[in-house]
């Protein structure tokens, strides 16, 4: 029963970081006055450098807690599901955004691309499956 109740704490503590950090730092940041765009770039691209590294921690987590509890196998689909987001946002978004960045840093111009946009979509699927995941359990 205690593991069940650290599952949801980990489920929800997770969707938090993703409000926290994707639906509002992110956006926050580029409305500050004196921040320049190749600055806030810079800022973004470290602090989702960083948060991808822990979003593992927290999968590496949940994946040990769902064998200890041993879940149903609709709770493993729901984790899959959101570990599969996320590795597809770190082996394969997030490079892509870094080079795209990368160019903007650099003053040149990217060509334009729906990058960001399937990266923000991801993002907010991944966010209601740990708020799904985190309700079932309670």
């Amino acid at each position: 029963m205690i593991l069940i109740k650290v599952l949801v704490i980990a489920f929800l503590l997770w969707a938090g970081m993703i409000l926290g950090i994707s639906f509002l730092e992110s956006w926050i940041k580029f409305r500050a006055p004196l921040l320049t765009k190749p600055a806030g770039l810079d800022v973004g691209r470290t602090v989702f450098n960083a948060f991808h590294k822990v979003q593992c921690v927290w999968f590496l987590l949940a994946i040990s807690l769902m064998l200890s509890i041993q879940m149903s196998f609709n709770y493993w689909i729901l984790l899959l599901s959101v570990g599969a987001i996320l590795f597809i946002q770190i082996l394969w978004l997030h490079p892509h955004l870094k080079n795209i960045i990368d160019m903007i840093i650099a003053e040149k111009k990217p060509k334009a691309s729906s990058l960001h946009t399937i990266y923000v979509v991801l993002e907010l699927i991944k966010l209601l499956l740990l708020i799904i995941l985190g309700v079932k359990l309670v």
